[in-house]
């Protein structure tokens, strides 16, 4: 049940972000309508502004998606952002686990090196790392989180993609 809300969540989530800029288009009402529709579909808050959608549902869960959005208030202390990347997805689960991805310009060997370093510098332990084709993928443990991350070329970019889980 809570795995199907997820999906829902995520691809209700999507849709909105498609029909975003459209919905803020055509004013207030139109916007007010798709929201109180969505927050129905998932039982909580959902937010549409013109560079994005932001779902809070009923247990506390957050998910943003858009273009260049913000880490949500509730984004762990202890888990650093990218420095110099554009936030462009982020879920923070009400246990502290987190996922996100940026776009940055710099390589994903750069990419990955500098997220790790910030990561070493928070007080992680890297576990395991491995280069999977120009897929870039390391491991972390600490400060109570297990932190994966990859880092890989998306035509042209390069998205750098966390998923840290609490316990």
């Amino acid at each position: 049940m809570r795995s199907t809300r997820r999906i829902t969540t995520a691809v209700l989530a999507t849709i909105l972000v498609a029909g975003a800029p459209a919905l803020a288009g055509c004013g207030g009402v139109a916007e007010q309508a798709a929201e109180q529709a969505a927050e129905q579909a998932v039982g909580g808050n959902v937010d549409i502004q013109d560079d994005g959608v932001t779902v809070t549902d009923d247990q506390g869960n957050q998910m943003a998606i858009g273009e260049d959005i913000q880490l949500p208030d509730n984004w762990p202390a202890e888990i650093p952002a990218l420095d110099g990347g554009t936030v462009s997805m982020v879920v923070v689960q009400a246990d502290g686990s987190v996922n996100a991805m940026w776009t940055t310009d710099v390589s994903p060997e750069e990419a990955i090196g500098s997220y790790g370093a910030a990561l070493e510098s928070a007080g992680f332990t890297s576990e395991s790392e491995s280069n999977l084709g120009g897929m870039f993928i390391r491991e972390y443990t600490g400060n109570n989180y297990t932190v994966s991350v990859s880092s890989v070329d998306a035509d042209g970019s390069t998205s750098l993609i966390l998923t840290a889980e609490k316990g």
